[in-house]
């Protein structure tokens, strides 16, 4: 053991010197574990109210708002309180994900955007002082829905940095996720 030593001695610099945690391209080779994040999508939507003046099944829980109190909340305040994803800023690795449960009673989306902006509804979006839809809700799918009681799962996140996130129904539903190396 002791004639190793000092071979430990003048090989380990070399080694620390040409065997790092990263590839040809100085990309970071994860080296730590995954670290993923949960998002709850909340809505306080009165069913009564809501059904009987947008359609039937818009909302499926019996919340308290009822959809006058709503449309006052959101005229007076560009947003509803009850209406929101929670946290609204998480981090997350590298290689992560982020699922979003939605416990309300109206759907949602969970939607990756450049910007924040308006969502697909133009009279909430102006409510909501959002005017311009974000690109990312134009081109939504109609899969994009996330159902009472249904969770969506995000693509892993490929890059270090700032993602945003709003809801592309209720526009002032945001989240901002800080991706991080591991």
């Amino acid at each position: 053991m002791r004639r190793l030593l000092p071979l430990a001695v003048l090989v380990l610099p070399f080694a620390l010197t040409f065997c790092d945690n990263s590839d040809d391209n100085n990309n970071i080779i994860a080296i730590g574990p995954v670290v993923n994040g949960n998002v709850t999508i909340y809505d306080d939507c009165d069913s009564v109210s809501f059904n009987a003046a947008i359609a039937p099944g818009t909302c499926t829980k019996a919340g308290t708002t009822t959809l006058s109190a709503f449309n006052a909340e959101l005229t007076a305040n560009q947003s509803v309180a009850a209406w929101r994803f929670a946290p609204t800023a998480l981090t997350v690795t590298l290689g992560g994900t982020i699922a979003a449960f939605n416990t309300g009673g109206e759907n949602h989306t969970f939607t990756e955007v450049a910007n924040f902006g308006g969502g697909i509804v133009p009279a909430l979006n102006t409510a909501a002082g959002t005017p311009v839809e974000a690109p990312e809700c134009a081109a939504l799918a109609s899969n994009a829905l996330i159902a009472p009681g249904a969770t969506f799962t995000t693509d892993q996140a490929d890059a270090v940095g700032v993602e945003h996130y709003q809801c592309c129904i209720h526009p002032w539903m945001r989240a901002n996720v800080t991706i991080v190396a591991r």
